[in-house]
């Protein structure tokens, strides 16, 4: 269902001298967004003077893809910077992408979800049904010579940021309660070279699938590179099958997920999601018209302990932790969380 632009939510919230952001991403997550009567909700964040400090924009991700949100991004960007003079243009429209995917040979997996084995499933805190959860989030923050010398010692390492990020996930799993020493991780990755043909770089759209990365109990005292070249032979090995998708999922598929992700089951079963997002100046052009972007996403399908989106400003990088009580608490949260940035700090300084 197609729903203009127009329909946009639009709210102001006064929240005068002091904000705090974290409290304010935990009540507008909790807000429901009928995503077939309104495609986006603003807030207009106030401060003592009422001036504008802070838009908060709040999508659903089954309703607006991530590429298509940077749009927005970079389209409210020249609106700051120059109101009188910038004009918004209409995109072309691109084929979907398990289109050019089913056209390199890559075609047929009618699911949804990935197949895990049961070694990765943590357990939940509390089972609770959709209704009974309440999603969470808070923010980490690399400082940009942080990010400066990890980049360093990657490229020494011929290794890849986003297997960086990966391993960290694994390193911090060992704080999660119930684990076997196994880990599984989704991680969205660009596919539009993958398609056939190609896909340019400037098309926006949701070009992304998700690769699945396994490693076992032989790995839990690895260091931090040793795990991470790990990963990144997996990102090549594990990507034809992961990129086998299908544009057109079975109604009762589709139902019979939902079903699964509403219920109040007893283990998490889609492992941990890293996404890295990417550098958001190379992804939406220039950050001018605002000074920092917080990419705060929510989960309450329980299908994941515990969720990092990561994204890359001239500010440094910023990690985004999100996860869901009573099935995950925030104390285990936070812990996955100091862990996650101490393994990158260390990797960083050269301590893996």
């Amino acid at each position: 269902m197609d729903v203009p632009f127009e329909k946009t939510e639009i709210a102001v919230h006064q929240a005068g001298e002091a904000f705090d952001v974290e409290a304010f991403y935990t009540e507008i997550a909790k807000q429901v967004l009928d995503i077939s009567t309104v495609s986006w909700r603003a807030y207009l964040v106030t401060g003592q003077n009422d001036e504008v400090t802070w838009i908060a924009l709040v999508t659903n991700h089954g309703g607006i893809d991530g590429r298509s949100a940077l749009v927005i991004l970079n389209d409210l960007d020249h609106l700051l910077q120059e109101p009188e003079t910038w004009q918004t243009s209409t995109l072309p429209m691109t084929a979907p992408v398990e289109e050019g995917l089913a056209a390199r040979g890559f075609s047929g997996d009618r699911s949804i979800l990935s197949s895990w084995p049961k070694e990765t499933n943590w357990p939940v805190n509390q089972p609770a049904d959709s209704s009974q959860r309440v999603p969470y989030g808070f923010l980490r923050i690399l400082r940009p010579e942080t990010l400066s010398a990890l980049h360093a010692c990657l490229k020494q390492n011929g290794l890849h940021l986003a297997s960086a990020f990966g391993a960290a996930a694994v390193k911090a799993a060992s704080v999660l309660p119930g684990g076997t020493g196994w880990t599984g991780i989704v991680a969205p990755t660009d596919v539009r070279d993958d398609c056939l043909p190609a896909i340019s770089h400037d098309a926006v759209g949701e070009y992304v699938a998700g690769i699945t990365l396994l490693l076992g109990p032989e790995y839990r005292k690895a260091d931090t590179l040793e795990i991470a070249r790990a990963l990144q032979t997996q990102f090549t090995e594990h990507r034809p099958p992961s990129l086998l998708m299908d544009a057109d999922v079975p109604l009762a598929v589709t139902l019979a997920t939902v079903d699964q992700m509403s219920a109040a089951n007893t283990a998490f079963v889609g492992g941990i999601c890293v996404t890295d997002v990417g550098d958001l100046e190379q992804l939406s052009g220039r950050a001018v018209g605002y000074s920092e972007l917080l990419l705060m996403p929510s989960q309450n399908h329980g299908i994941h302990p515990v969720l990092v989106a990561i994204v890359s400003t001239a500010a440094g990088v910023c990690l985004s932790f999100g996860y869901s009580e009573p099935l995950q608490t925030g104390e285990t949260a936070h812990a996955f969380a100091d862990s996650y940035v101490n393994v990158l700090e260390a990797l960083a300084a050269g301590d893996a």
